[in-house]
């Protein structure tokens, strides 16, 4: 508990200064304070996604892994949540059908 403490408090101490450091701009929208720390184009989606079937994927992935899946009338598609935490949009089709995987 201790430790969790002194953490929040470090973080709440360097918040300014890494601030500064990152050029992070405060707005307010509709009363409440808004932070950008990214810029346009800093975290880049997926366009052209690959897959592997299911066998590839036992030796690729680990079991305790979470997916996101989206499932066509045909077919579906498994999409890493751990990988999309540095995508977070992956643009692909399910059975001709553009859709926008989101996390």
């Amino acid at each position: 508990m201790n430790k969790l403490i002194l953490t929040v408090i470090f973080v709440l101490l360097a918040l300014p200064t890494a601030m500064a450091q990152r050029n992070i701009q405060k707005d307010t929208i509709q009363g409440h304070i808004m932070y950008s720390v990214l810029k346009k184009g800093d975290i880049p989606g997926i366009y052209n996604p690959e897959y592997y079937d299911a066998a590839k994927a036992a030796e690729v992935y680990f079991d305790e892994e979470p997916i996101m899946v989206v499932s066509g009338e045909t077919s579906s598609h498994a999409y890493s949540t751990w990988h999309l935490d540095h995508h977070e949009i992956v643009n692909d089709r399910i059975d001709g059908v553009a859709l926008a995987a989101t996390w």
